[in-house]
């Protein structure tokens, strides 16, 4: 992603909080249907997504990057509550069982809010600032602890009450971690290096493997040993071998830089995002699957566990894959703006992001907008969906949203 300068918002810890019965009038009138859904039939009959230990807790909601909760998300554009952190919340918000949200701002601060008024728990400054437009999101371990990227090439563990445990010093600045089993856990990070720790008691780094210069992608993986991760142009497959690993291959299609993560589909198809102008499919074996037309893309993809891809681009639209065969089902859009923010939907296929024009959108499967809320600058950082139907965004701006 491009970098931006650090804007730090100076407004504290201001809370506005909007009861159900009189929500915010943020809401704008809701738009015609512009989807090119052929019929409704185009989509699985399985949900997208599956449920795990916390409603979400990591980003693009789990290690696969489905992107998908496996609950309702919000109906209207009602807003529960505002909150201004003191930097820019472009890193993405995470939930926690009990509920609460983590998120961090620009300014190295992570905040763990109670979910009902957006009120802090408690809060933990890392002391390292900075992120620029890079969305990297904490995870949430089963034992409540979480491992928080920061700005200072630092992975730091943070106990459920907001305690710091231990940190682990990485080679770049670490994008998302993620972990299958909550035991050991992969991060990449932007000098293009990737690292297995084992965290199940005592952490301990297990390996770690060069898979370019340089990177701005999440890893991601199904847990079965396999993870890819992008460098440079170019997607990369590594292989866990338990106390080693190594690279399996390395996928270039010369389609400019990709700034974005990877997706990972159940039968193995694995996505890549370039600032050129197509999306990219991989078979397990490096072979190529497809490749579809679109837009430049800021928007790290969210494949769902029913197979299907969403990307958004700088067309302003949301575009719909089957992952098997490139087929465009469906796109949602334009929005009236590009879209750096991941699109994120819940378990009856509704879809939801966020523009660089500061709006936040929901559509429900057939192209009807359910809402667009002006969250009052560029949203960069990718949501996350709650256990009771809220979308949670962050803008530059530093203000964090709960809308539904």
């Amino acid at each position: 992603m491009k970098t931006i300068g650090r804007k730090l918002v100076t407004a504290g810890a201001l809370v506005l909080v909007c009861s159900l019965a009189a929500a915010c009038t943020d809401a704008q009138p809701v738009a015609k249907p512009v989807s090119s859904l052929p019929s409704l039939s185009s989509f699985p009959a399985g949900a997208p997504g599956v449920a795990s230990w916390t409603p979400w807790p990591s980003a693009l909601h789990d290690a696969r990057h489905s992107g998908s909760s496996a609950v309702d998300g919000p109906r209207t554009g009602n807003v529960r509550w505002r909150r201004t952190l003191e930097g820019a919340v472009t890193p993405g918000p995470v939930v926690g069982a009990d509920g609460t949200i983590y998120v961090s701002s620009n300014a190295g601060v992570l905040h763990a809010l109670d979910p009902a008024t957006g009120a802090d728990r408690w809060t933990f400054d890392t002391g390292k600032q900075g992120g620029g437009d890079l969305s990297s999101s904490p995870l949430v371990l089963s034992s409540g602890v979480l491992l928080v990227p920061t700005a200072g090439n630092e992975l730091v563990a943070v106990s459920p009450s907001g305690a710091r445990l231990w940190s682990e010093t990485l080679s770049g600045e670490p994008t998302s971690p993620v972990s299958v089993d909550g035991k050991r856990v992969y991060v990449g990070d932007t000098s293009g290096s990737v690292t297995a720790l084992d965290v199940a008691s005592a952490h301990r780094v297990v390996w770690t493997v060069q898979a370019g210069s340089v990177s701005y992608g999440s890893v991601v993986t199904d847990g079965s040993g396999r993870l890819y991760t992008t460098a440079g142009s170019a997607l990369v497959a590594i292989d866990d071998r338990g106390a080693s690993a190594a690279v399996a291959w390395r996928a270039d299609p010369g389609d400019d830089i990709t700034e974005v993560s990877a997706g990972l589909a159940a039968d193995g198809t694995a996505l890549l995002g370039t600032n050129g102008t197509r999306e990219w499919a991989y078979h397990h074996d490096g072979t190529p699957a497809w490749n579809a037309q679109r837009a430049i893309t800021y928007s790290s993809p969210a494949v769902t566990a029913s197979g299907l891809a969403y990307v958004g681009d700088h067309a302003e639209l949301v575009h719909v894959f089957d992952v098997r065969t490139g087929a465009e089902l469906a796109r949602y859009g334009p929005v009236g703006a590009q879209i750096w923010s991941s699109t994120v939907l819940d378990r009856a296929y509704d879809v939801y992001f966020g523009g660089q024009n500061g709006h936040a959108d929901g559509y429900d499967v057939g192209g009807k907008r359910l809402f667009d809320v002006d969250l009052g600058a560029p949203i960069d950082g990718y949501p996350a969906l709650t256990a009771d139907a809220a979308l949670i965004i962050g803008a530059r701006n530093g203000v964090l949203t709960a809308i539904g």
